[in-house]
């Protein structure tokens, strides 16, 4: 059965997926899966969907993942955030550009590379949960059921293939406080000076450059005191968020220590650093505590994966072209932290993820389904 990857997008976009309420876009993925000729479809505990195509007892030669969730509706939309309406060559909605386009185009594009019965090797979609809450964490058991040989992560690029991305990780900075009356501060000891010093000192950090991927990056996010609210008291702990956006070859440990050696050089004491690890509830009712360092990672630029990426965007009629990605994607499970050879190629603009008024251009959906198809052909074709 042919499912045209717009008619499809606008389907997806219909049905409203946020982070932990993916199911009614699961069971959507399913049912077209199977009527695009998927004969094996698998729904983990996460509730993580994954389709597979092509002869039977063959390996996967790759993986096509996107993400089935999608960021809340803020601010003054000018259209209905899930109407998928269409308008001047653009489909409009929230998740349109992230990143449900990029599902229905690797669903339709791989779909079509099975019929043409040249496939020798397998070829996998996932539709993925929870990504804009932890990147990779889903992903995990997908690619220990499929060990693919190759993933492309489908997030909007402009129908460019990126070869790497920066990593991501969340810190925890606590200062431990004395209490007392509010009225008598001398008497206690006030965390919150100390978490000001510290946002002044890790301010002068020198943090590494990347030659493709630009600087390493600390912003703190958020600051909590204990209690909340600490009302006439000084308060005993005072805590800041940092997001780091990490370079390929950094480790967890590395960060931390750089931000400890900077703290104590300012003469700061009291104090822990950990990274996060929140815990996370999927629609199918799993509770994990997925560890918030997420690596970085860079495939060569001549490797073999970049070189078929590059001929299957030329067969489709586009201009091939490289870059990177500034934010963090799935592929810090399949390349970050398991080595498996990752590139990111997917239709949308990046600028307009999350913003209010989200919408694709529809060239980019047919665009982005032609080269998929190519491109499982490169990989697992005769």
């Amino acid at each position: 059965m042919t499912i045209d990857v717009i008619a499809l997008t606008q389907e997806m976009v219909r049905t409203p997926s946020f982070s932990g309420e993916e199911g009614s876009m699961a069971s959507l993925v399913e049912q077209h899966m199977r009527d695009l000729g998927f004969d094996e479809i698998h729904r983990d505990e996460n509730g993580s969907v994954l389709g597979l195509i092509g002869p039977a007892d063959t390996d996967v030669a790759v993986l096509f993942d996107g993400h089935m969730d999608v960021v809340p509706v803020v601010g003054e939309w000018s259209i209905e955030p899930f109407g998928g309406e269409i308008r001047d060559g653009r489909l409009y909605g929230r998740g349109s550009t992230d990143m449900k386009g990029g599902i229905a185009a690797a669903m339709c594009g791989v779909a079509q590379a099975a019929a043409t019965g040249r496939l020798t090797q397998r070829v996998a979609v996932s539709a993925s949960v929870m990504e804009e809450v932890v990147e990779g964490f889903a992903l995990a058991p997908v690619l220990d059921r499929c060990s693919p040989a190759a993933v492309v992560i489908c997030e909007p690029s402009k129908l460019q293939i990126k070869s790497g991305q920066k990593g991501r990780m969340e810190i925890l900075l606590t200062f431990e406080g004395t209490p007392a009356h509010a009225a008598s501060p001398e008497c206690g000891e006030n965390p919150l000076h100390a978490a000001a010093r510290a946002l002044i000192a890790l301010q002068d950090l020198q943090l590494p450059t990347h030659a493709s991927l630009g600087n390493a990056l600390l912003v703190p996010t958020d600051i909590v005191s204990t209690p909340y609210p600490s009302i006439s008291m000084i308060p005993t702990a005072t805590t800041i968020r940092f997001d780091r956006r990490t370079l390929p070859g950094e480790t967890s440990q590395d960060v931390l220590s750089e931000i400890e050696v900077q703290l104590r050089a300012a003469g700061l004491e009291r104090f822990t650093l950990s990274v996060t690890g929140d815990k996370v509830r999927t629609f199918t009712g799993c509770c994990a505590r997925p560890f918030r360092w997420l690596p970085a990672w860079q495939i060569a630029d001549d490797h073999a994966l970049v070189s078929a990426a590059g001929r299957a965007v030329q067969s489709a009629g586009r201009v091939a072209s490289l870059g990177t990605w500034r934010f963090c994607t799935n592929g810090s499970e399949s390349a970050g932290r398991r080595g498996i050879p990752t590139i990111g190629l997917g239709p949308g603009n990046e600028e307009d993820a999350h913003t209010i008024d989200e919408s694709i251009a529809l060239d980019q959906l047919e665009g982005a389904r032609d080269i998929y198809r190519a491109l499982a052909l490169e990989l697992a074709g005769a």
